[in-house]
């Protein structure tokens, strides 16, 4: 068996699954909306997909450093110019110039390379807006007992509404540990418990999954006065519907997110003076 055959092989095939795991990590949307709603992909969630991006990138690291010890002769050949050793040679120079466009393009997100950060983006988005969000933060990683005290249920009508549906539970148990032993999503398992979500007070922190919600759906989801965030908005100079999503009003403004959100509990502080 020859080592270098090995080293040379071990990079092609950790090169294709470190491909669709970047694939993946484009479309995809954020971890806490994945986790709730139990997506999956070939039998492997959100986590699970970085784990083996970023363990599999430093497997890559490690054996191109074993391909270059082994090729080094033909990348010294490559630095040759009148068989003199030259570092700087016209093809290193079209190599460099081209990663540090690459580079510089990126951080500074600079046409073309925006583009393709704004279409992954946007795909993100649209799954996030189709998919349910929970009603705080992980919430999949509370205790089913302190999930039904965070949204209003008692913990006996809880109780029977996951008996009557045959669901194994202990109350000490995660919504994520209880939908992983009864083969189903957080998510589906907090509509037994909550069949019919009742209109929450907006929550001190961001909200998850707010980015992608346009203001009439906030507007329902919490108990918002629309009518007066759109006017405090106006001191601010910012001009938008009801249609208008969190994230376009922040983006179209310039202002961090959670600027917004805060002009938006002031706005509803205001309200209860």
């Amino acid at each position: 068996m020859k080592t270098q055959r090995v080293v040379s092989l071990s990079l092609g095939l950790v090169f294709v699954i470190m491909f669709l795991s970047s694939g993946v990590l484009y479309f995809i949307p954020d971890r806490r909306i994945t986790d709730w709603s139990g997506w999956s992909f070939l039998g492997l969630d959100k986590q699970q997909w970085d784990n083996l991006h970023i363990v599999l990138g430093l497997f890559f690291l490690v054996f191109l450093v074993w391909h270059i010890y082994y090729n080094w002769k033909p990348i010294k050949n490559y630095l040759k110019e009148k068989k003199k050793l030259i570092l700087f040679t016209k093809e290193f120079n079209l190599s460099l110039a081209l990663v540090a466009l690459f580079t510089v393009g990126t951080i500074g997100v600079y046409f073309p390379f925006s583009f393709l950060v704004n279409v992954g983006n946007g795909i993100k988005a649209i799954n996030a807006h189709h998919a349910a969000t929970p009603p705080f933060a992980y919430a999949e990683e509370a205790t089913l007992l302190d999930y039904a005290i965070l949204t209003h249920v008692s913990p006996e009508e809880m109780s029977q509404r996951l008996k009557a549906k045959g669901i194994v539970f202990h109350r000490e148990q995660t919504l994520k540990e209880v939908a992983s032993l009864n083969h189903m999503s957080p998510q589906a398992l907090s509509l037994i418990i909550e069949p019919k979500p009742h209109k929450r007070s907006l929550p001190s922190d961001l909200p998850v999954g707010i980015a992608h919600k346009k203001l009439q759906e906030l507007a329902n989801m919490y108990s918002i006065d629309l009518d007066r965030f759109l006017s405090h908005l106006k001191r601010y100079h910012i001009h938008t519907t009801p249609q208008t999503t969190f994230k376009k009003i922040a983006k179209e403004h310039h202002l961090h997110p959670a600027t917004l959100y805060n002009m938006l509990l002031a706005s509803q502080v205001q309200e209860a003076h």
